[in-house]
């Protein structure tokens, strides 16, 4: 719900690769058949500087009622507590309704008016802690939308050596009913728009310092007016204005048994989220990989008895080499070295326990893989998906060097030459920074000359999609 200066952290922050089907079990919800349910409080007044936002009402409890079974969130141009407007501002925060990771819904229908903030959004529940406080304690913003657009954003906000976010957006029909969503895991935060993804968050091993959002969290829901997003010019005629609600979930993720996938061509993601190569067969398999490009894809291929063995691009198989060295791909039939448990760790991931008893261990991508852990731990445990993601609202790909987008030479001394063969928007980010250093739209081809020496990250955006790429600069 704030807004504040950008840090631009888009190529690090995005994971783009579709992950195996989570399945979801209702843990709590609010349907406002009746009434308005006791995990809500309210916020009271005007808060300290306009709620940090200049926001130009009064937040008072009688602006919020039940209306045919939903909650209805009415602002009105009426004098009150020294401001010119009211409206109604609903939170957890108060009565102990918290949660920590889950799938979190609303169901909703936007007024669309100038100066109107609606927003559905959650904060870190320490946030009134000794030297915690915003943005230390993180916000997930779900949804937001300002004034006439029919463009809604989900962002997150936290502390990065001072104040970052990071955010998308996607257009729809606001004054419409919609179901606005994350997907909140310890790896990333997704939102959707009617169960389409619309923007992605990596927040596995608290990268970019987004431990934040590895803490319990409660809900608000409010009906702002004016204030630093939407401007502070309100059309008053608009008023009064309706916010309608027809339910919020929320949902726990459940563990369900993990079939291997049968002749699909799958990656393998450790908790370093870096993926596991093959090297080609040419030399021990590591999990170092920041891209999925061919030699990170395998076909898992049926072994007998329930057991699995996994073919690199290279046509040969993966091996345990028994436990006593590193794993390679090299093999050119499936032995008893080649075949492996395909073992549920739950929360989505998966554990591979070679004929030897025992575990395949990623060494966290600082070492050769090896297949001697006998129990699963962190390094044991992958995330895994197949192909590239399907196109959504918003979605990065990892594309190859015949796709959408050649960027060349590549490693390069300094110069570089882009070519789309769609008009598209080009933004360069530097990885060690996560900020851009050059953005542009491009018709047709562009050229760069006097990079810095480091690695890159090149995102193209257009009408098919956002794709991404890797660069050298030596």
């Amino acid at each position: 719900m704030n807004s504040f200066k950008f840090l631009f952290m888009s190529a690090l922050m995005l994971i783009g690769l579709t992950l195996q089907a989570q399945t979801w079990q209702l843990e709590w919800s609010d349907e406002f058949t009746n009434s308005i349910g006791p995990a809500w409080g309210f916020d009271i007044g005007n808060g300290t500087n306009g709620w940090g936002n200049n926001e130009r009402e009064y937040y008072r409890r009688e602006n919020a009622t039940i209306e045919n079974g939903q909650l209805v969130i009415t602002a009105k141009r009426e004098n009150f507590g020294g401001q010119n407007y009211t409206s109604a501002k609903l939170t957890t925060g108060s009565t102990g309704y918290n949660w920590r990771y889950g799938k979190i819904e609303a169901r909703m229908r936007l007024p669309a008016f100038q100066g109107s903030w609606p927003a559905f959004w959650m904060l870190g529940t320490n946030i009134g802690d000794p030297n915690v406080g915003w943005p230390k304690c993180g916000e997930i913003d779900i949804m937001e939308q300002t004034n006439t657009s029919n463009t809604v954003l989900g962002t997150i906000h936290w502390d990065n050596n001072g104040y970052v976010h990071y955010g998308g957006n996607t257009g729809t029909s606001v004054t419409n009913y919609h179901v606005y969503a994350i997907e909140w895991s310890p790896s990333s935060i997704k939102w959707f728009v009617d169960g389409v993804q619309f923007h992605e968050a990596n927040i596995l091993n608290n990268i970019n310092s987004t431990n934040e959002f590895h803490n319990n969290f409660f809900l608000i829901l409010n009906l702002a007016i004016g204030g630093n997003l939407p401007g502070f010019t309100i059309n008053d005629a608009a008023l009064p204005a309706k916010m309608y609600v027809d339910y919020v979930r929320v949902y726990k993720a459940t563990t369900s048994p993990s079939n291997p996938p049968i002749n699909s061509v799958i990656w393998l993601r450790g908790p370093s989220n870096q993926y596991v190569t093959s090297a080609n067969g040419a030399g021990p398999m590591y999990c170092n990989r920041p891209t999925v490009q061919a030699w990170e894809q395998f076909t898992v291929v049926s072994a007998g008895n329930g057991k699995v063995a996994l073919r690199g691009s290279n046509g040969r198989y993966v091996s345990s080499e028994n436990g006593v060295a590193a794993m390679t791909c090299n093999r050119t039939t499936i032995g008893g070295w080649e075949q492996f448990d395909w073992v549920d760790a739950g929360s989505g991931k998966i554990a591979l326990r070679g004929s030897n008893g025992q575990y395949v261990s990623s060494e966290n991508g600082a070492a050769a893989m090896i297949c001697n852990r006998a129990s699963i731990q962190a390094w044991e445990q992958f995330s895994w998906g197949t192909g590239v993601a399907a196109r959504s609202a918003t979605t990065t790909e990892v594309v190859s060097e015949t796709s959408a987008m050649s960027v060349y030479p590549n490693p390069s001394q300094g110069s570089l030459s882009i070519q789309v063969h769609e008009p598209s928007s080009i933004t360069i980010v530097d990885s060690s920074s996560g900020k851009s250093v050059w953005s542009s739209r491009v018709k047709d081809v562009a050229y760069l000359t006097h990079l810095r020496t480091g690695t890159y990250v090149v995102i193209q955006k257009n009408e098919y999609g956002t794709h991404s790429k890797r660069i050298v600069v030596e």
